[in-house]
């Protein structure tokens, strides 16, 4: 038996108190960070997550994301946490019985006002002692990188530059830290069950709103984006729109960033499990910095 299958039984076994026997385990194929599976026993079916060995690398931190987990479950936006550990990651939580969405789900005129009225419950939420900021991520996936030879871009620098002064402008705003944000709401992360859900909290943190609707607004059309900034502010106009997209850039770098870094550490198989092939990482990210470029 594997070391992961070891994990399982471990979890499975103290945690719940469940005979192996009498468990069904189905591996979830849309992990990217770490091994996800549906465990079921009788009536009950929980949600098992076993932590990549890379979360630090990716500037995953635990004991923010148990915080922002708690927060979202007892205003009925994120699971009920069952176990978690915040010293290796692994977690077991009940399941969200609902329909995970595609970019085009996301982009409806029903959902996207569902969308902002949720991720308004999220940044009214208490404030929680861990703060997330994307230009450090950046900064330190670069060093890392680097370090490590994995190909940055040859103009990383006029990159940076641009990078660096959005974060002074938010700043001489007060806007980093400013609400309790997931930053990470992109629609593969919204479970519809009838309310909008948000799973994979592991980047939350005190940040800017902006950062979450640059990721919920990545796919949208110009129209689509004025009108997602209608349902979430009221009213759009063209500071907020200007400010939406300096966001973009700052969400499009940490994820090309995110991707440089998935090069050198992929997703290992699992043991006795047929994994999907691991995507072209590479490919990814040299299609953000192009992305990138074009707006300087």
């Amino acid at each position: 038996m594997s070391g992961r299958n070891e994990l399982w039984k471990q979890m499975i076994e103290d945690r719940l108190q469940w005979d192996m026997q009498d468990t069904a385990i189905e591996y979830q194929q849309d992990g990217l960070t770490n091994q996800n599976y549906i465990i079921k026993n009788g009536p009950d079916r929980l949600a098992l997550r076993i932590s990549g060995s890379n979360a630090d690398r990716l500037g995953i931190n635990r004991e923010a994301e148990l915080a922002a987990m708690q927060a979202a479950a007892a205003i009925g936006v994120g699971a009920e946490i069952v176990y978690f550990s915040t010293e290796t990651g692994h977690m077991i939580t009940k399941v969200i019985e609902g329909r995970k969405w595609s970019d085009a789900d996301a982009g409806t005129a029903v959902n996207m006002k569902r969308i902002a009225d949720t991720l308004r419950k999220v940044h009214e939420m208490p404030a929680i002692p861990f703060e997330f900021s994307p230009y450090r991520d950046i900064e330190d996936r670069i060093r890392y990188c680097g370090l490590h030879q994995l190909g940055l871009p040859g103009d990383l620098d006029k990159l940076l530059d641009k990078l660096a002064a959005i974060e002074e402008a938010r700043a001489a705003e007060g806007l980093l830290h400013g609400a309790l944000c997931h930053n990470d709401p992109f629609p593969n992360n919204f479970l519809d069950d009838g309310n909008v859900r948000l799973i994979d909290w592991e980047y939350a943190g005190m940040g800017d709103i902006l950062f979450d609707l640059a990721c919920v607004c990545a796919s949208y059309s110009p129209a689509q984006k004025e009108s997602f900034l209608t349902h979430y502010f009221g009213q759009c106009d063209a500071a907020t729109l200007h400010s939406l997209e300096q966001m973009s850039y700052v969400v499009t770098f940490w994820n090309a960033m995110w991707a440089v870094l998935q090069t050198h550490t992929l997703k290992p198989v699992e043991a006795g499990v047929s994994a999907e092939p691991p995507a072209d990482y590479r490919q990814m990210a040299d299609w953000m910095f192009a992305r990138l470029r074009e707006t300087l």
